[in-house]
């Protein structure tokens, strides 16, 4: 087994590790951009893996484009200087990241025990670019709202595909024992 195909590499070193380099590099750009950086290491941790599939052909295969899709647009938004770009005072800025954060690793439990490994790795994956955020909003209190919205699309995703899940779980096609519809780890 690589460790760079480990599940727990994959879910939660990866994405800490991007997000906290967007956030450094765009630091660069301004404080205003640099907030940005944990949604831009969510989807360079998504290109990793899970990866884009075109066309996508389930629910999961949808979360990374919805993340690229979000995060475009907040810096389409950051760009335009547009409301919600202002950057919140440091105590609303942790409040936000914080239970942005919380909900995140909340989320890994819902999958995980509601048959889904892909969709707990992906919500670790969020909650890791998550704590980047609580992290950054800490440090520089530069976080503004638009800043957040791809990483609470992401999160909306994972729980609409956790709830549109099949009960029991035991009805998906793929994974080993085809006991989870979406997850065929590579680490084996």
């Amino acid at each position: 087994m690589s460790f760079l195909h480990h599940p727990a590499f994959q879910s939660l070193v990866l994405p800490f590790v991007f997000a906290l380099a967007a956030c450094l590099l765009l630091r660069m750009a301004g404080l205003r951009w640099a907030a940005l950086g944990a949604s831009l290491g969510l989807v360079l941790a998504m290109t990793v893996w899970p990866g884009f599939d075109w066309p996508a052909s389930s629910r999961a295969q949808m979360l990374p484009w919805a993340a690229l899709v979000s995060t475009l647009l907040a810096t389409l938004a950051i760009a335009l200087k547009m409301p919600g770009t202002k950057a919140m005072g440091r105590r609303n800025g942790l409040v936000a990241t914080g239970l942005l954060t919380l909900a995140a690793l909340a989320l890994v439990a819902w999958p995980a025990l509601g048959g889904s490994m892909l969709l707990a790795q992906l919500a670790l994956m969020l909650g890791a670019a998550s704590g980047v955020a609580m992290l950054w909003a800490w440090r520089a209190a530069s976080v503004s709202p638009v800043s957040l919205l791809p990483v609470l699309v992401t999160g909306i995703g994972i729980a609409l595909c956790v709830a549109w899940l099949p009960p029991g779980g035991s009805q998906g096609t793929g994974g080993s024992g085809g006991d989870d519809p979406y997850y065929e780890p590579q680490w084996k």
